[in-house]
């Protein structure tokens, strides 16, 4: 049984080699005209708020001198990700809503998968980042600005990004070497279960090396996230002011509540068996994490704080003045 398996899966990496696919179908949200009609303008209002607020968070990040601090360095980082993330994704979505133009090259179709994976994955990279930056914060405040220099903030910065990117590549090249019996994409933009799901046969070995590759990435960074706020908690929780205590809490909770959102949908869509056995539940998760999750980000992260706030206030009142 072992050997027809592994001749089967030769097999279709060899057929791959024949394969003529120029273009891909998306099929998308076609079943469902009551939702088509609503999709589009939520999608131009969310694509559009999203690129507004992270640019004008960027921009204040930017201007005050109050937010040059590593936390604020990495958020900027953040507000350009989630730009970018949303960029690859929804505006592609848009234009086939409107046009129902839904074909796509393969050549684009592989392009959006890579850079949506690698976006995804930069992310969890830098949200572990970001966590440990507030473990150290609070955990060890006088050792702070020795542990987090600005040397430190840029390697961790650049170890998000490279480590995003180059953990995509492997499943991105698998992907493009497999054979495929359909051109229809049952989606509404290029990921790995749609993909895997136009597949001749089923290759497990490349099933398993993308969900081996997508829970190394989840599950590393997540535990970084996780010890780094389980000590914040035990430290928050000998803070003899209640003050202090509430705001540190406070804060905790916001990043813990986006980041459980971020992972749990991860988690579903990637490091499950079977992940593309259930491509219309997918739909509905995928619209969550690629359209919601990114428009409320900068608000949990970042404009519910008192800093933030602050300089939001004093740039707002400084273009007045020049108006």
């Amino acid at each position: 049984m072992r050997i027809y398996i592994s001749m089967n899966e030769t097999n279709c990496l060899q057929m791959s080699e024949k394969n003529n696919t120029d273009e891909f179908t998306f099929i998308g949200f076609s079943s469902l005209p009551l939702m088509k009609f609503w999709l589009t303008p939520a999608l131009m209002f969310a694509y559009s708020f999203t690129i507004i607020e992270n640019i004008f968070l960027i921009t204040l990040v930017r201007v005050d001198n109050s937010l040059q601090t590593p936390k604020y360095f990495f958020l900027e980082h953040f507000s350009f990700l989630e730009c970018c993330y949303t960029t690859v994704i929804i505006p592609k979505t848009l234009y086939n809503l409107i046009t129902n133009m839904t074909t796509v090259r393969f050549s684009t179709c592989i392009l959006q998968l890579y850079l949506f994976l690698s976006l995804g994955a930069t992310e969890c990279l830098l949200l572990a980042a970001m966590a440990y930056d507030r473990y150290i914060a609070i955990c060890y405040p006088l050792h702070y600005s020795v542990m987090i220099s600005h040397h430190m903030c840029l390697l961790l910065v650049c170890f998000s990004w490279l480590g995003g990117f180059l953990a995509a590549a492997v499943p991105v090249i698998l992907i493009s070497q497999i054979q495929f019996c359909s051109l229809r994409i049952n989606y509404f933009f290029c990921d790995i279960p749609p993909i895997m799901q136009l597949s001749c046969c089923r290759i497990i070995y490349i099933e398993f090396t993308i969900s081996f590759i997508s829970s190394t990435v989840l599950m590393s960074s997540f535990t970084v996230i996780l010890i780094s706020y389980i000590q914040i908690i035990i430290t928050i929780f000998i803070i003899p002011s209640n003050r202090g205590l509430h705001k540190t809490f406070s804060t905790c909770a916001s990043h813990l509540a986006v980041v459980s959102i971020y992972y749990a949908s991860g988690a579903f869509m990637y490091a499950r068996p079977n992940a593309q056995e259930t491509v219309e539940t997918n739909k509905l998760v995928a619209l969550f994490y690629v359209v919601i999750t990114p428009m409320l980000n900068p608000i949990i992260y970042s404009f519910r704080n008192s800093n933030v706030l602050q300089a939001m206030r004093q740039f707002l009142h400084i273009k007045k003045i020049i108006v």
